[in-house]
């Protein structure tokens, strides 16, 4: 199972850390977060990675190279980090390579165990996300209104709220797995988006969702961050050895 880590936006909300390093770079707890990222997809088995960088590349390339010496790893440079929406990392990431892939977006503590139960899982998209989750921003909500994943409610930068019958399974995790046909499927539409604007990327997964059989695995109680601000960085570093326990 291949690994595809978008780790190229200038994460403007949380400024000024981030004016020159990218934000994988800083510290949480006792290490970087790139640090525990690394362990976990170590302590997951997934050997195959492809990380996309632009904003503080300079420095991520560096922590990867030192910290892989003796593990290939391929990377894809987006200079157009600015200009381009996240849906052309997206493009650049998933279209590397053939053969079932993670997407993963280089903001997140995710548990090894989570990854583990996303690549062996066998349906041809599966989905992560969390039942339980008592995030107060949370921004994206799965819907499966009839046993089937058919939607991601997403409000950029919003809350999105559960209502009843939407059959809403629990908080998006930006981790999704895809099979081959399903990988195509996807590459195949980004190719077709003009990467200005709103990204498209989750509305191409519904479109995925309809032709293909579709799954999900539930942290279900199981730490995780994602790291958006200055609120969730000091919580990633609370979490981040309990994470990378998990």
């Amino acid at each position: 199972m291949r690994l595809a880590c978008l780790m190229a936006g200038l994460s403007s909300r949380l400024l000024p850390l981030t004016e020159k390093r990218h934000k994988a770079c800083l510290p949480v707890g006792a290490r970087r977060m790139i640090d525990y990222q690394l362990s976990a997809f170590d302590a997951a088995g997934i050997d195959k990675r492809t990380f996309v960088v632009g904003h503080g590349a300079s420095e991520l390339v560096q922590v990867l190279l030192v910290s892989q010496p003796h593990r290939g790893f391929e990377l894809c440079y987006n200079p157009d980090f600015s200009a381009r929406n996240l849906d052309w990392s997206a493009f650049c990431a998933l279209g590397q390579q053939p053969g079932p892939v993670l997407y993963y977006e280089g903001d997140l503590l995710i548990p090894p165990s989570l990854l583990r139960d996303m690549a062996r899982n066998t349906a041809e998209i599966c989905i992560a996300l969390d039942s339980t989750s008592r995030n107060p921003t949370m921004d994206t909500l799965v819907l499966a209104p009839n046993g089937k994943i058919e939607r991601l409610l997403f409000i950029e930068h919003g809350t999105a709220e559960r209502r009843q019958g939407d059959g809403a399974l629990g908080e998006f995790i930006c981790l999704v797995k895809l099979g081959e046909a399903a990988r195509q499927f996807v590459v195949a539409e980004l190719e077709k988006q003009p990467f200005q604007g709103a990204m498209q990327l989750y509305t191409i997964f519904e479109r995925a969702f309809a032709r293909f059989t579709t799954s999900w695995v539930d942290a279900a109680g199981r730490p995780w961050v994602e790291v958006d601000n200055a609120a969730d960085l000091a919580r990633a570093a609370r979490l981040a050895e309990e994470v990378a326990r998990a």
